[in-house]
């Protein structure tokens, strides 16, 4: 049985519709899935009325943009995956309508930004080749840079020094709220918080991520509350895999993997199931998340 629990539709910054994303699932050979579309929740019902149209069990996902606060470092963005959170809980709501509101702002900045050197790359072109209703991301503007020639590829947009990747100039991060907090209240809301990519996106090298572990602050987010590590993923490098899969074990935390698709165009060295789930993991996950109800079409 495959399980893949961090995947991306148009409804965020993928480039498949729920519904061919579900169908991309099916001829994948996912038995199990989760869409985790960024800040939002929208996609669910279409997600498991199609999970169940091809006998396919779905897990209700997001990816909550949060960011952390280390004294010793500036603040970087962590993604916080949310399984069978309640989409009702107003407080859970309120964050996401935030960060859906600040990844707007940033964007409108971020091709101010990029106009500079690219004039016909406006907010209203990017806007226009997305879903409606969508929350933009990189990648659309990635999408738009190829599709004006401007690159190749999306890959190559965000490839070291391209114009996507942070040591750009025209760099803009997201500012969200603190992930301590994103922790609890994912909680409170019968949520299962598990950490996307964890140091992936932390600022430091491939070749630095296993000797920058901040261990205090990983306690930090145990204590708040925190259930889970996205071990396996593609960012994640092994010898950082080893020193997550060692404090998980120690703290008595699940551990996931996933291909965090985006579609090949978006990202080609992210096909779905390159990195998968336990069953033993997707069944812990199950017994804690309260706050909504899976789709299951698999014995689990």
């Amino acid at each position: 049985m495959l399980i893949d629990l961090h995947m991306h539709s148009r409804n965020s910054d993928g480039a498949d519709s729920i519904e061919e994303l579900v169908n991309n699932v099916k001829k994948a050979g996912i038995s199990v899935f989760s869409l985790t579309d960024h800040d939002r929740t929208d996609g669910w019902d279409r997600a498991s009325s199609k999970a169940n149209e091809y006998g396919l069990s779905f897990i209700p996902g997001i990816e909550i943009t949060t960011e952390a606060r280390l004294p010793d470092s500036k603040p970087f963005g962590i993604h916080l995956l949310a399984y069978l959170a309640n989409p009702n809980d107003p407080v859970l709501m309120d964050v996401l309508d935030r960060n859906r509101n600040a990844r707007e702002y940033r964007m409108k900045k971020y091709l101010a930004n990029l106009q500079q050197d690219y004039p016909e790359l406006t907010y209203e072109y990017v806007l226009s080749h997305a879903e409606e209703g969508s929350t933009l991301g990189r990648p659309d503007i990635g999408k738009a840079l190829v599709e004006l020639k401007i690159v190749a590829s999306v890959d190559e947009s965000f490839a070291k020094n391209g114009i996507l990747s942070k040591s750009s100039p025209h760099y803009v991060r997201n500012e969200a709220l603190d992930v301590l907090d994103a922790i609890k209240i994912v909680r409170n809301a019968g949520g299962v918080p598990v950490i996307a990519h964890p140091l992936a996106r932390s600022g430091k090298k491939d070749d630095d991520q296993p000797h920058y572990f901040p261990r205090e602050h990983f306690l930090k987010m145990v204590e708040a509350g925190l259930l889970g590590l996205e071990t396996s993923h593609t960012e994640v490098q092994p010898e950082t895999k080893l020193v997550l899969d060692e404090f998980a074990k120690e703290q008595g935390l699940l551990t996931t993997g996933s291909s965090d698709y985006h579609g090949l165009i978006n990202k080609p060295r992210n096909p779905l199931g390159v990195r998968t789930t336990t069953v033993e993991n997707l069944r812990r996950i199950l017994e804690l998340g309260t706050g909504s109800r899976p789709t299951l079409n698999h014995e689990i």
